[in-house]
């Protein structure tokens, strides 16, 4: 009897301990995930601001030589960013963002994307092509890569988006020969209606900020695509 009652109390081993730690741990992950996106579909969704409406229409030719129209998109979701393809500044953490746009939202009918060429004089439909292809964007995805009039898109970027309007940059102050234009790299985030509903600086010294900013733009098209009434 005292064999069997030692067997009966005989402590878990380490093996045992730390599976049934592995199984609580696990629950208790799932049901923080639960009562997250309970908390999410039952808490009000934060008001964005409206800073300014696109208010005519843009007509450029997309990488595929396409005419399209802005006034196209009325009805969608889209964000809109400047796009430098030699640019050695920030462009690249943009094109990054819009990236991970593109593949959150992408397969989502009422969601686009939208750069605009700077340098229209260089990135020309053909480079544009080549660039998307290099992203692994398709020529059929929702993204265009609009180029154009230069003065036309930059009337556009300053007047319709209320950008910082671009500018050239001296000669003795370039990184690099190609280093012509200084230009805005805030993603901007346009509603159904043609409204800008946030700026987005992905691109900033401190990393914080351009994390927050990241995570902000993430959450505000969520809000816009899921709350027509916004």
């Amino acid at each position: 009897m005292k064999a069997m009652s030692s067997a009966i109390h005989a402590p878990a081993t380490p093996s045992r301990f730390w599976v049934m730690l592995t199984a609580v741990v696990t629950v208790l992950l799932v049901l923080a995930s639960l009562f997250g996106r309970m908390l999410d579909r039952t808490l009000p969704k934060p008001k964005l601001s409206v800073f300014a409406t696109v208010k005519h229409d843009f007509v450029a030719t997309e990488r595929t030589g396409e005419v399209v129209h802005i006034k196209d998109l009325r009805g969608k979701v889209f964000v809109c960013a400047c796009i430098y393809t030699v640019c050695p500044h920030g462009c690249a953490a943009v094109v990054g963002e819009m990236q991970k746009l593109h593949a959150e939202f992408g397969s989502r009918p009422d969601f686009h994307l939208v750069s605009l060429a700077v340098a229209p004089e260089r990135d020309t439909p053909a480079f544009l092509r080549s660039y998307a292809e290099g992203l692994g964007v398709k020529a059929g995805d929702p993204w265009w890569f609009l180029t154009g009039d230069q003065k036309h898109t930059w009337d556009f970027m300053t007047d319709e988006l209320k950008l910082v309007a671009p500018k050239p940059i001296p000669e003795d102050e370039r990184v690099n020969p190609l280093d012509f234009y200084e230009h805005d790299l805030r993603i901007v985030l346009v509603d159904r209606a043609g409204r800008v509903r946030g700026y987005y600086a992905v691109f900033h010294p401190q990393p914080e900020i351009a994390t927050l900013m990241a995570e902000r733009l993430h959450r505000d098209v969520r809000v816009l695509l899921d709350d027509h009434a916004q």
